[in-house]
């Protein structure tokens, strides 16, 4: 008999541990950091141009340049922003002040995740942990980005190389003591090159420069498989280029300006990684693609400046009580478009209680305090006479101030019946006695179960909270009633992996409140409820 007991002890005592864990995640949303390519991803990247050239102009300082820079960030779901000209950075400068105003509204505001300096000497990354030293987090450099074209070396390929490996040494050794990552750009590089890149950096950013994206893949391919030869899995972001003759006035290289008249940006890692996945070898298995990157400077959402935004009806604000479900909804002119749903500047994934997240309208179900937050959709259109990527503007979700109805229980110390009882000291009535921990209801073994109390008089009924032993219910009916013969169900439960069920949202009128078990969570035993409460 001892053993059968510390049998059934320890059943129960891994289901409650199981369904704690499970209700801890049955709502988690699922997000990626990025979406590009119709694909979730790590990074979604470009550079940007903080000071004003000749020949280009720069951002920062000048509000209307970085709102527009901004906004077209959060269009195009870049999460990642790579600045030139920080070299030489002097914390709490002016400039340093004017850097701060522009990653933390990047960061706060426009979906930005991550900010990289794009630096050539060493020296330059103790100006950055003295700047990020001085900053709040929102406001900080996350990325050492190198910068060293070794490959156009004239002179002395060889020690240029090794000089790049020795700044990106201390670039990591930096790194590793201020919680930044490293990363190098690069061009064309040789076997042993790669190599040694794989197992110097945090990740490789490999350019892509080409007029369109027909087989993008294969131009260079072997510099992957030189990165591959590393020690280590490496992880790779190609780099597009939208120079063009009517984008820049570069006149020695014109790369996808042009193409991106009629294609969206996304197309091009589109293809990229499709033409990536269709490669065998097994040097893929040490190489990680992580995202996407676009290069130039502030060229980049000129192209786009004059495209207008097709969406035509953006998400509204929402209330919900606990446990209801609500729906954002958004729409747009493009014909040939996708759609990726935003919380909070990441890209919701369907599950758990998110459905809808690739479609014009997103559902969350059964809503709890995690849910809430700013929703926002992205949609891509594919179009060749508008082939451009808008984000609508933020809806709010909150939470309901008078969702819970009366805070009087109303089912306490109520008579209670029920279908069967197992034993003395598991009698109905213990469900109502405001014990939640060691006073509990069990039902006979077999067959569907119900308990039910009488509230006495009529009442309007918005709110029934069950807390259940581990022999929950599955599967299981919120009944309401007037006379305790004729039932209308409040509200059909199936699923349920929780030990505490709070059904908020509910809307009936009676006298009394049954709750019928139908799935059990643990087979072999029946139904069993520490405290029914009604409010």
């Amino acid at each position: 008999m001892k053993n059968i007991f510390v049998h059934r002890l320890l059943k129960i005592s891994i289901v409650f541990l199981l369904s704690l864990v499970s209700a801890l995640s049955v709502n988690a949303q699922s997000t990626c950091n990025a979406f590009v390519g119709n694909l979730c991803t790590e990074i979604n990247a470009m550079y940007v141009k903080l000071d004003t050239t000749p020949r280009i102009a720069g951002v920062l300082g000048n509000t209307a340049a970085e709102n527009a820079m901004l906004k077209f960030a959060r269009d195009n779901g870049i999460n990642y922003l790579i600045m030139y000209d920080l070299q030489g950075l002097v914390a709490n400068s002016t400039r340093a002040n004017q850097l701060a105003s522009l990653i933390s509204r990047a960061k706060t505001q426009y979906g930005v995740q991550q900010v990289g300096a794009a630096l050539a000497e060493s020296q330059f990354a103790d100006n950055i942990v003295a700047y990020n030293n001085s900053r709040a987090e929102n406001e900080r450099i996350d990325v050492l980005n190198v910068e060293r074209e070794f490959w156009r070396s004239t002179t002395n390929r060889a020690a240029e190389f090794d000089e790049t490996i020795n700044v990106l040494n201390y670039f990591k050794n930096v790194g590793t003591a201020n919680n930044l990552i490293t990363e190098i750009y690069i061009g064309w590089i040789t076997a042993n090159e790669g190599v040694r890149l794989g197992n110097a950096v945090d990740r490789v950013l490999v350019h892509y420069y080409r007029q369109n994206d027909t087989d993008i893949v294969n131009y260079g391919i072997e510099r992957l498989q030189y990165l591959a030869g590393a020690s280590r899995k490496v992880k790779v972001i190609p780099i597009f280029s939208n120079e063009g003759p009517t984008t820049t006035d570069d006149a020695e290289t014109y790369f996808m300006g042009n193409w991106l008249a009629t294609n969206p940006n996304d197309k091009a890692f589109k293809s990229w990684i499709a033409g990536y996945n269709a490669l065998s070898g097994s040097w893929k298995n040490n190489i990680e693609v992580i995202g996407s990157n676009w290069f130039l400077y502030n060229h980049f959402p000129e192209i786009y400046a004059t495209k207008p935004n097709h969406i035509t009806t953006n998400p509204v604000n929402q209330t919900a009580c606990a446990g209801q479900s609500r729906t954002f909804t958004v729409a747009s002119s493009a014909n040939n478009k996708f759609y990726c749903w935003l919380k909070n500047g990441k890209c919701l994934v369907n599950g758990g209680n998110i459905s809808g997240a690739r479609t014009a309208s997103l559902t969350i179900s059964n809503i709890t305090s995690t849910d809430v937050g700013n929703y926002a959709a992205r949609v891509l259109s594919y179009d060749t006479s508008n082939p451009a990527s808008f984000t609508s503007t933020n809806a709010s979700l909150t939470l309901g101030t008078s969702c819970g109805g009366s805070s009087t229980n109303r089912a306490l110390n109520k008579p209670v019946t029920a279908s069967s009882f197992i034993a003395a000291g598991y009698e109905p009535f213990r469900v109502v006695d405001g014990n939640t921990t060691s006073s509990r209801w069990a039902s006979a073994y077999s067959g569907a179960q119900w308990i039910q109390v009488d509230l006495g008089a009529s009442t309007n009924v918005s709110r029934v909270k069950l807390t259940w032993d581990p022999a929950y219910a599955i599967d299981y009916q919120i009944l309401i009633s007037t006379n305790g013969s004729s039932w209308t169900t409040l509200r059909s439960i199936t699923g349920n992996t929780s030990l505490v069920n709070d059904n908020t949202g509910l809307n009936g009128t009676g006298r009394y409140i049954r709750i019928n078990g139908t799935t059990k969570a643990l087979p072999a035993w029946g139904f069993s409820l520490c405290e029914l409460e009604v409010y």
